[in-house]
């Protein structure tokens, strides 16, 4: 066998092979820098119309006896003849009593005249609970008594006014009055 020769020219290009099999997926690299904060994005389309907001319930109403009663022989409820106003219907004329329609925190408000040289006691009532008394000493004359009181009522519960045994009132001077403070919300989650 000889001595090699020298290398000879390069051939022409072969033709482009097949892919070969993928190969296994190389390990993660290293975490890369925080870029820069890009620009905002265009503002999207407006979204589905939300249900209507209910509105708030308004109670209210304002009330006058105007005849004299008593002197009572027992407790006797205090009946008035005279709506001043009534919104949301809450007060019946026919009972005489607040009946609450809608759960909430209530303010309730009377003054009472008693009859010349009598005492007149009373009561504001819940349901069939004495809450606050009322008091007008009848040594002034015609004694006088008011009374405020805040309440959580629920529905169909009861404010009413109570005169006491033995008791007198004048005339118009006797009020009774309330209002809805504020609606009890009930939050679902």
């Amino acid at each position: 066998m000889g001595l090699p020769g020298p290398e000879g020219p390069a051939g022409n290009r072969g033709k482009k092979g097949s892919p070969g099999p993928p190969g296994e997926q190389g390990k993660d690299g290293a975490k890369g820098q925080k870029g820069e904060r890009g620009y905002s994005g265009m503002q999207g389309p407006p979204g589905p119309r939300g249900e209507m907001s209910r509105p708030p319930k308004r109670v209210a109403f304002s009330v006058v006896r105007s005849m004299k009663l008593g002197p009572v022989l027992q407790d006797t409820p205090i009946t008035f003849d005279k709506v001043i106003s009534n919104v949301g219907g809450g007060f019946d004329e026919y009972s005489s009593h607040f009946v609450c329609r809608f759960n909430g925190t209530y303010l309730f408000m009377t003054h009472i005249l008693g009859q010349n040289n009598k005492d007149v006691y009373a009561w504001i009532m819940l349901n069939s609970k004495h809450k606050v008394p009322l008091h007008g000493d009848g040594r002034a004359g015609y004694g006088t008594g008011s009374q405020s009181i805040i309440l959580n009522l629920q529905n169909d519960d009861h404010v009413w006014l109570q005169l006491s045994k033995d008791s007198a009132l004048l005339n118009d001077y006797s009020t009774f009055s309330g209002y809805m403070l504020f609606e009890e919300t009930i939050y679902t989650f």
